[in-house]
């Protein structure tokens, strides 16, 4: 079956599409900051290509992408986002990570930090349970020192909470990374909002939210939830364009 990834791979085009409706899917759903944050991608060659600094992830545009290797050394003009050695040093940490989401959401920064643990309180949890946490630092991820120990931390997850920063979502495809970087997002902010009621809440025990996530999260539930996104962005930015 030929997936966004196969045909990507073979038409560069079409990666930088794939990605760019990727941002504006993170910012319809709330991934929203002054900072702002990257999406990359590791292509067959190794190259990572990367959201270029110092732009929204709404107004990315499929000319907003760069290529840099391994070593954050660019191939193409354009200023490379300062928190580049998160991404390289996952890459060489990961092998089965092709696709790398970070980002400033404001639950997820708010939840960070707090003491809480993460609970399947709805549905959106239930892939993430395993999500780290990293504390070493609340700066931005400038060098590959630190780089390496978020990798480190992100070892056994495709989540992660940065206390005081934000979140970083690893997948083995573009819409899968993206689904864990939106459900991680609404996760923290139901719980936030359970929390704020003042009164005992519930959630569901371990073993039934792992049933519950391979029906809700399985591949082609994935898949879906990814379509209807992609029409969603149709939709929010046509309708912007003939305002």
């Amino acid at each position: 079956m030929e997936t966004v990834e196969s045909v990507a791979a073979a038409d560069p085009i079409s990666l930088a599409k794939t990605l760019t409706y990727a941002a504006k899917i993170l910012y319809l759903n709330g991934h929203v900051d002054i900072n702002n944050g990257q999406i990359s991608y590791r292509d067959d060659d190794g190259l990572i290509w990367i959201k270029k600094a110092f732009l929204g992830w709404e107004e990315t545009t499929e000319a907003d992408f760069l290529r840099i290797d391994q070593e954050g050394n660019a191939l193409d003009e354009g200023p490379i986002p300062a928190e580049w050695p998160l991404h390289t040093q996952i890459y060489k940490a990961r092998p089965d990570v092709r696709c790398i989401i970070h980002s400033h959401p404001p639950y997820a920064m708010v939840f960070s930090a707090t003491e809480l643990p993460l609970r399947p309180i709805t549905h959106d949890a239930t892939p993430i349970m395993n999500t780290a946490r990293f504390d070493l630092t609340t700066n931005t991820v400038t060098n590959m020192k630190v780089g390496d120990q978020v990798a480190k931390a992100l070892s056994n997850s495709n989540t992660m909470l940065l206390k005081n920063h934000g979140i970083v979502a690893a997948g083995r495809t573009i819409p899968e990374t993206v689904t864990w970087a939106v459900v991680l997002e609404n996760a923290c902010r139901l719980q936030l909002i359970a929390q704020s009621a003042g009164i005992p809440y519930s959630w569901t025990e371990d073993r039934e939210a792992k049933i519950k996530s391979k029906i809700i999260f399985g591949s082609t539930a994935v898949r879906e939830y990814w379509a209807y996104w992609c029409r969603m962005v149709d939709r929010s930015f046509a309708m912007e364009g003939k305002e």
